[in-house]
């Protein structure tokens, strides 16, 4: 048996960024040589079935130094509590704090507060993916010590871009994530030359994901396309043909598709006081800390906002140039996995 376990879940739709993120980092460990196991766990996590929660009492049992993925264990703090009384050292990870997201009821909120509070008042160490979730969680539950490993990023060519300009909307199609406003904004904005993507699975939100294709067919010409999730080579293509990433979300815990877009040299308009605005900046201490920014932040809740802003650089071609010179420069400075891998286990102590 494996010193250490990773327990992740098993049945999550993807592709997302935590889940890449539990991939990428279990990658870099084994090269590392850490001997790790991978343990999924099945479950419509955060809301599991009674048996789900008993098969993740009989994973906990059998391993003394554990991590877990915060959508499980916010889940299950009865289960973290005995384990941990037993002798099983926990570690959790937070991708996103689960009162943050968007869409919920103040019962389901409430809920989620709960088991979250319990779960990281169980574990012996909380780690989170970001400067933004360490300030969240230290205010919402009062938490003493939460230690940050922010995530890495693959290095990647340069993208090409299109003819006319390509936005591109990359994430769940989810009332968090915002596309319906990104639409909205981009509905005032017909008369100049541009084309929007918008890729991600649509199936947390049903009703919302058909509300966003029909905001995108009715705009003309063909400008909106909603593709659903991509991976592999032809999310490759699609970066490729990117010009600028708009990810407007009304909460981000860090925002992985804004550093990959640097990776590319593709400029990106973000959600202010979110996540993602310390993905597209930097650390304020770090080596991007006195490069000019790569695009801006924006109040995710102001469609005029993000239509005055996507107008001035539809039609300014010096300011499109600036965009894209800073994000080439802060894609020399980028975080690798390496650095990720390294930053979390240092944090849980393996």
């Amino acid at each position: 048996m494996a010193r250490y376990a990773f327990i992740v879940p098993a049945d999550l739709p993807g592709p997302s960024g935590g889940l890449a993120y539990n991939q990428r980092v279990l990658a870099q460990w084994r090269t590392m040589g850490l001997d790790v196991e991978e343990v999924p766990v099945p479950g419509a996590w955060p809301r599991p079935a009674p048996a789900d929660r008993r098969i993740l009492a009989q994973r906990l049992r059998q391993h003394r130094r554990v991590l877990i993925d915060g959508i499980i264990a916010s889940a299950a703090p009865e289960e973290l509590r005995v384990a941990a009384a037993a002798g099983t050292r926990v570690a959790m990870l937070v991708h996103l704090p689960l009162p943050a997201e968007s869409g919920l009821t103040p019962g389901e909120q409430q809920r989620l507060a709960a088991g979250e509070a319990a779960a990281v008042s169980a574990a012996h160490v909380v780690v989170c993916t970001s400067g933004w979730a360490h300030d969240d969680l230290q205010s919402r539950y009062g938490l003493g010590q939460v230690s940050v490993a922010e995530p890495g990023v693959d290095p990647a060519a340069l993208a090409a871009g299109s003819l006319p300009a390509r936005l591109l909307f990359l994430g769940a199609v989810t009332p968090r994530k915002n596309p319906l406003g990104l639409l909205q904004a981009l509905g005032v904005l017909t008369a100049l030359p541009w084309s929007v993507v918008i890729a991600g699975p649509e199936g947390q939100d049903p009703g919302y994901a058909g509300r966003v294709r029909a905001a995108a067919d009715a705009l003309p010409d063909g400008r909106a396309a909603v593709i659903g999730p991509v991976s592999g080579q032809q999310l490759e293509t699609l970066w490729g043909e990117t010009d600028l990433l708009v990810l407007p979300s009304l909460a981000e815990t860090y925002g992985m598709v804004v550093t990959e877009a640097l990776a590319r040299g593709i400029p990106a308009l973000v959600g202010a006081g979110t996540g993602a605005q310390d993905a597209l900046c930097g650390d304020p201490t770090g080596p991007r800390s006195e490069l000019p920014t790569p695009g801006a932040a924006l109040d995710p809740y102001d469609p005029s906002a993000w239509s005055d802003l996507l107008r001035a650089w539809s039609s300014d071609a010096h300011l499109r140039q600036q965009w894209r010179r800073a994000a080439q420069a802060h894609r020399a400075r980028l975080r690798t996995w390496s650095h990720a891998a390294q930053d979390l286990r240092t944090a849980i102590e393996w």
